[in-house]
């Protein structure tokens, strides 16, 4: 069997209205490209037909595949369990909900060798070449605080932690989601933050992104996030070096 080329990451928690339109917009995407390719959707305790769902498009298509969790742990425990059970030598991140268009994948990759600028390359909506349609203002100043807030306790240079679009080299995310602790959705931080101590690449790359109803985020798993990156600080405080992270 060919090597895996791109495997799509996608953590999913009661998506069962947009699951299938996502998934039928990215095979049809995906079809039309010369890799080969597989998409894991990561149920993380899904109270609807989300399973339901994924199980019956898996089994009309070999390449999309499933990891179920019993439990909801959190979209970093959906994202760490697809990340290392995939197989593609590149592993994207993608969210359920599609707020990026899939045809903005090519951005992730070089025009000249078709190989992706960054051992870990993020999608971004700050930018100027970035593109915001429909999101509303608070959550965009919510968003604006907290990477204020990861500039000044975690690490500076990246304008958006948080945007659900990544792609990781296989060498990248095999070092670093072994070392992920946060389940919550300050994970991306830690993940940035391994990285760049490991000595992998990191860098933006600019998207269009569409604010979807029915968004994930909340005030409360917000504000966990700016605890968690707290405690991310004072766990890594003393550890300078990347022997010191594991």
């Amino acid at each position: 069997m060919p090597n895996v080329f791109l495997s799509i990451i996608i953590p999913a928690y009661n998506e069962a209205s947009t699951i299938n339109t996502s998934l039928s917009t990215i095979v049809s995407y995906l079809q039309k490209k010369s890799w080969f390719w597989e998409i894991i959707v990561v149920d993380d305790g899904s109270v609807d037909e989300t399973v339901q769902k994924v199980s019956e498009i898996a089994l009309l298509n070999d390449n999309i595949k499933m990891c179920i969790s019993s439990s909801n742990q959190g979209k970093g425990d959906a994202v760490k369990k697809g990340m290392l059970f995939a197989k593609g030598e590149w592993r994207f991140l993608c969210d359920a909900d599609l707020s990026m268009p899939i045809s903005n994948i090519e951005r992730f990759f070089s025009d000249r060798d078709h190989i992706p600028y960054y051992d870990l390359t993020l999608g971004s909506r700050e930018l100027p070449a970035s593109k915001r349609y429909n999101e509303p203002w608070q959550r965009h100043m919510f968003g604006r605080l907290f990477n204020l807030f990861v500039k000044l306790f975690m690490f500076k240079g990246i304008e958006d932690t948080q945007c659900g679009f990544k792609m990781f080299s296989a060498d990248s995310s095999k070092a670093i989601f072994p070392l992920l602790s946060l389940k919550g959705f300050a994970f991306d931080v830690e993940a940035i933050f391994i990285a760049n101590k490991l000595g992998f690449s990191v860098g933006e790359v600019g998207i269009e992104w569409h604010h979807r109803s029915g968004s994930k985020v909340r005030f409360t798993s917000g504000t966990k996030a700016f605890f968690d990156v707290i405690s991310l600080r004072v766990r890594y405080l003393f550890r300078k070096h990347k022997s010191d992270i594991k």
